[in-house]
C-alpha cells in the first residue's frame, strides 16, 4: 500500500536505494551529502510502498515568494502507478501560497509526456534548451 509522508526520518540506505535505482549517478559519490541535503530541505514529501522508499519530491526556498524543486523522482519499478502525480499534487497543495515555483530538468528526461504532464499541473516552459528545460508555476497569492 502506498503511503505519503513528510517525515524526515529517512535512512541513508533508503536514499541510496531510491537514487541509485533511478540511475541518478551524479550523486553516486556524494550520497552522505545528499542524505543530509534531503533531510534539511525546506520542503520534503516522500512516497513509500510498505517499507520501501519509492518516490521523493524536495524543494528549497523561502516558502513565500520562491521555491526551487531540487529533486523529483520515482523508482523505475514504480513508474506508471500514479506516484509522481500524488507527490506533485501534495506539493502543489502545500505550496499554494508560494508565488513562483521553478523546476529544472535535464532535457533528456523531458519527454513529450512529461512536458505535457507538467503543463497540466500548472507549469509552463520558460526555457527550452539543448540540455536543460526550466519550468515555472506561478500561484495567484493575495
Amino acid at each position: 500500500m502506498l503511503n505519503m509522508s513528510r517525515d524526515r526520518d529517512i535512512a541513508y540506505s533508503d536514499i541510496k536505494q531510491l537514487y541509485m535505482g533511478s540511475g541518478d549517478t551524479p550523486y553516486e559519490n556524494r550520497l552522505d551529502a545528499l542524505h543530509e541535503a534531503i533531510i534539511r530541505s525546506d520542503y520534503l514529501v516522500t512516497a513509500w510502498d510498505g517499507e520501501m522508499l519509492v518516490g521523493l519530491l524536495r524543494s528549497s526556498g523561502d516558502m513565500q515568494f520562491t521555491q526551487v524543486i531540487a529533486d523529483f523522482l520515482v523508482h523505475p519499478e514504480h513508474h506508471t502507478k500514479g506516484i509522481a502525480s500524488k507527490l506533485m499534487n501534495a506539493y502543489i497543495k502545500d505550496t499554494a501560497d508560494v508565488e513562483k515555483i521553478y523546476l529544472f530538468m535535464d532535457d533528456g528526461l523531458a519527454s513529450a509526456f512529461t512536458r505535457n504532464w507538467l503543463v497540466h499541473k500548472g507549469f509552463r516552459i520558460i526555457k527550452d534548451g539543448e540540455d536543460l528545460c526550466i519550468y515555472l508555476k506561478r500561484n495567484l497569492v493575495s
